[in-house]
């Protein structure tokens, strides 16, 4: 138990050491980390910003549009979101229609438009049954 406890402590201390910059501008980084093979715990990070750059990305007006196609491609387009749902015939058919359709208006500039066929495409998903 204090080998786990002791772990622990050890992960947040570099997690905590490894989003802070040495120029006192605090990062915020994607990622996750997993278990190796080996046993080792490894952190993976895929992308850091600065807090401002990140605060930036939230307050944009192309937020949710951004936002939805990404978790429209993670639920229903990557090879793991396939797999995870017992999908009705057509239905995938249907959810990359509006995700096309949504990512056409937004780029148009119709950002609500676009949203509500994003958002569509979202409530198929939810409305899907899981393995």
């Amino acid at each position: 138990m204090r080998i786990i406890l002791l772990s622990v402590v050890f992960l947040m201390t570099s997690i905590f050491s490894a989003n802070a910059s040495t120029d006192g501008d605090k990062k915020v980084c994607t990622g996750f980390a997993k278990w190796t093979k080996e046993g080792e715990f490894k952190t993976i990070r895929s992308k850091c910003i600065t807090e401002k750059e990140y605060q930036a990305n939230l307050n944009s007006k192309e937020y949710l549009c951004n936002y939805y196609q990404k978790s429209i491609w993670k639920e229903s387009e990557r090879e793991y979101g396939k797999k995870q749902y017992k999908w009705a015939k057509g239905s995938l058919e249907k959810i990359k229609s509006l995700k096309d359709e949504g990512k056409s208006l937004c780029d148009a500039g119709k950002l609500k438009e676009g949203e509500a066929k994003l958002k569509e495409a979202i409530k198929i998903i939810s409305h899907t049954m899981m393995n």
